[in-house]
């Protein structure tokens, strides 16, 4: 399986704090440390550790060379990143010693995509079977729309979460993953199954729906179907979603059932999580499939 991840490659700059950090309060942080990141390069990863054949796509600056060596080190083809633009993208994230976290993006080169570029890559890749995108770029709009006219499946992450999601041509999409919080915002739905509905009403093909310890709703007009997630002793949770996104996706497209896929989108997470980092953390085939059969 083909697939193309246009999405953000950032520079994550991880602090360690005693809690996270109230309005106006100034902390110290017991640990720093660098991490590759952005939601494009950690779903990268992940379609690459699931088996899949990945094709990176986005734009860094000079400072960023290192993200590309890493994605090549996991397997990702890098030849479709344009490492032109100004600044690379970098994200400031907080954690507490629960594991739960909050982040501060710049954009940086992510939000120098132009449609230019979106046709020189989409363009050498036709034949792509998958085309996987976030928010954090410029352009996913006329992104969505030109593998929409070319055939090719798309797949969109709407996080993180901005005004004019709410406006998105979700018809473009074929399938919509994300959060509670952001099916909340994007449908002002509350009950998890309610807002999977509303989301495949807005986009037609199907719709998978990840609420952390309470496990992922898969919705299309066959019904819906719930998963519940595997228990971990989180460390960091940063990342998590992107790994499941990976994973499951794959599974789904390769052939297994939704029940199935989201169960190995939820065994990959698991795994991940019990780990400070994200891309780094992101964990292989055989470790998963080998979490899945000890958790039969």
């Amino acid at each position: 399986m083909k697939v193309i991840v246009f999405g953000s490659f950032n520079i994550d700059k991880v602090y360690s704090m005693p809690h996270l950090p109230e309005k106006g309060e100034t902390l110290y942080c017991s640990g720093f440390e660098i991490h590759v990141g952005g939601k494009g390069l950690n779903q990268a990863i992940s379609f690459a550790e699931s088996g899949a054949e990945v094709y990176a796509a986005g734009k860094t600056g000079d400072d960023g060379s290192f993200l590309v060596d890493y994605l090549a080190s996991r397997g990702v083809d890098t030849s479709a990143v344009d490492t032109s633009g100004t600044y690379t993208g970098h994200t400031i994230i907080e954690i507490d010693p629960d594991g739960q976290n909050q982040m501060i993006l710049f954009g940086g080169a992510n939000r120098e995509i132009t449609p230019a570029l979106i046709d020189e890559v989409l363009a050498k890749h036709a034949d792509a079977d998958l085309l996987m995108m976030q928010y954090e770029i410029s352009e996913v709009e006329y992104l969505a729309k030109k593998a929409h006219e070319m055939g090719i499946k798309t797949a969109l992450n709407p996080s993180p979460l901005d005004e004019k999601l709410l406006t998105f041509p979700y018809d473009l999409i074929d399938i919509v993953i994300l959060n509670e919080p952001e099916g909340k915002y994007l449908t002002g739905e509350t009950e998890p199954g309610r807002i999977a509905e509303a989301m495949l009403e807005k986009n037609g093909g199907c719709v998978i729906l990840t609420l952390g310890a309470a496990g992922s709703i898969y919705c299309d007009k066959n019904g819906t179907v719930s998963v519940p997630a595997f228990r971990a002793d989180a460390v960091d949770t940063t990342g998590a979603g992107d790994t499941f996104t990976g994973y499951c996706i794959h599974a789904l497209l390769s052939g297994k059932s939704p029940a199935e896929a989201m169960r190995t989108g939820a065994a990959a997470s698991a795994v991940e999580v019990t780990r400070l980092g994200a891309a780094e953390t992101i964990p292989g085939r055989a470790e998963v499939e080998a979490f899945l059969k000890a958790n039969s």
